[in-house]
């Protein structure tokens, strides 16, 4: 069933006829936006997306072995039908995190999603937020319908620090969303985003309409070539968002996930490393875990891909990006605090992760260019 007449369905009939050109489509997910790395050393899998948000659309019939794959951006359309069985087969159905915040919406059917380590159930109306670090996944094994939001953190920013509206006296007053919680629990930890997950429970399903509406316009807006698409998407997703955080529709929670044992250990480690910024002997990680240093080196290897050490160098090095766009301090003194005592090795460390020096990513990132 879709929403009212959803312009999901209407995008299937669209003439290819129109005063501009229109965007590219395809039926081949070869072309798709949404990168699956699947890391052989580790349970999990990880997505990343090549746009600043994606809207995608799921429809499963599993009775009917059908199912319809929607994937829209600002650049192409993906619109694809194939049997549920190699619906279900894309990603592997395993637990998955991504660099982006995942907001899913249930428009008919009933949803369950894994997340870490307990199951939840979304009816129509609902919607779940999940932050960047969650490990989870849509368990769609009966007839169900989605759309889900994908949002680059730098592109939601941008888009709540213009959601703002003007008092009596002229004054601008920023709107606040939940996601800022998201942020603040974000920042504390550099590498190891917060566990963190938002239920939407309806309250009252009357007003279930004006959501169908809203993402409507979305998807008449980025589907079109109107001047302004790119302003009018930051719009309706403000509107859309603060219809979700409405008290009177929704009951609005925001939960730490339930982690498994695997998943507590890596989150001390990650913790020990915010603290002291260093590497830890065995000893020292026996006596933070409890366990024998070799059985939480595997720990390790199997929940992120990494060895501890990998591990180490991969939260210094997010560190040290996040002091050169958020600090003043000089690239050396920054090499000094993080322990790295040959600059010309940081820097290579450095470069092959972020695929630019110090320097240049403070450029890029728009830091005046201390050294």
């Amino acid at each position: 069933m879709y929403p009212k007449s959803t312009s999901f369905q209407t995008i299937h009939t669209q003439a290819n006829q129109n005063d501009r050109k229109r965007l590219v489509r395809h039926n081949d997910m070869s072309f798709s936006n949404l990168i699956l790395h699947n890391n052989q050393n580790s349970l999990y899998q990880y997505f990343e997306i090549n746009m600043p948000y994606l809207i995608l659309y799921e429809n499963v019939n599993p009775t009917a072995n059908s199912s319809v794959y929607m994937e829209l951006s600002e650049s192409s359309i993906i619109d694809a039908r194939m049997p549920y069985m190699d619906f279900t087969s894309m990603g592997g159905l395993r637990l998955h995190s991504h660099d982006f915040y995942e907001l899913t919406f249930v428009l008919s059917g009933e949803l369950k999603i894994r997340i870490e380590d307990e199951y939840m159930t979304y009816h129509p109306g609902e919607c779940c937020l999940c932050n960047k670090n969650i490990h989870h996944v849509e368990v769609m094994d009966q007839n169900t319908e989605i759309v889900l939001f994908l949002l680059k953190e730098n592109y939601l920013r941008d888009v709540l620090s213009a959601n703002y509206y003007y008092d009596q006296n002229g004054d601008p007053h920023a709107i606040g969303s939940v996601f800022q919680r998201f942020f603040k629990e974000n920042k504390k930890n550099s590498l190891y985003d917060a566990k963190v997950y938002t239920d939407f429970k309806l309250l009252d399903a009357s007003p279930q309409d004006q959501f169908f509406d809203v993402i409507n316009q979305m998807v008449d807006e980025i589907s079109g070539n109107q001047s302004g698409k790119s302003h009018m998407m930051k719009a309706l997703f403000c509107r859309f968002l603060e219809m979700l955080e409405s008290n009177d529709i929704y009951q609005v929670e925001v939960h730490w996930a339930k982690l498994s044992n695997d998943e507590q250990i890596v989150y001390k480690i990650a913790n020990a490393y915010q603290d002291k910024m260093g590497l830890f002997s065995r000893a020292e990680i026996e006596a933070l875990t409890g366990y024998n240093s070799d059985y939480v080196e595997r720990i390790m290897k199997r929940s992120t891909g990494k060895t501890l050490s990998e591990y180490g160098k991969t939260f210094l090095l997010k560190k040290a990006a996040d002091m050169l766009t958020e600090t003043d301090k000089k690239i050396g003194d920054i090499c000094e605090t993080l322990g790295y005592s040959n600059r010309n090795y940081f820097n290579k460390l450095f470069y092959n992760a972020y695929g630019m020096t110090p320097l240049a990513y403070r450029k890029h990132k728009g830091h005046p260019p201390l050294l």
